[in-house]
């Protein structure tokens, strides 16, 4: 059966700073994969809520995202073929943040 992928949503817990090297490690290999190499990825990292969370340079950083992240928005990537990728922190629990990384991510969608 073949599925059909129009964005990956990554959910990184900024909190947990412990796990990010498994983090990215599944990061990396969602990246590398063959069939979603056209697919536009947001990353969301959730919990900035929580007192000593990681800032987003910082996931950026851990996630070897420093040089590879598309501009939210202020990149035109209709003519290029860059994969969108961005990372937008977020607070799942105060309902703040995802909003702007959907909003971003829909504008990529086939």
């Amino acid at each position: 059966m073949q599925y059909c992928v129009d964005a990956v949503v990554y959910l990184v817990d900024a909190y947990d700073k412990e796990r990010f090297a498994e983090s990215k490690k599944e990061l990396d290999a969602l990246l590398s994969d063959e069939s979603l190499s056209d697919v536009p990825f947001l990353i969301l990292g959730n919990k900035i809520d929580i007192p000593y969370a990681a800032s987003e340079d910082e996931l950026r950083f851990h996630l070897g995202l420093s040089n590879f992240t598309t501009g939210k928005g202020q990149v035109n990537l209709s003519e290029s073929n860059v994969r969108p990728l961005e990372v937008f922190m977020c607070s799942i629990v105060r309902k703040m943040g995802y909003g702007d990384g959907f909003k971003w991510v829909s504008q990529y969608i086939k």
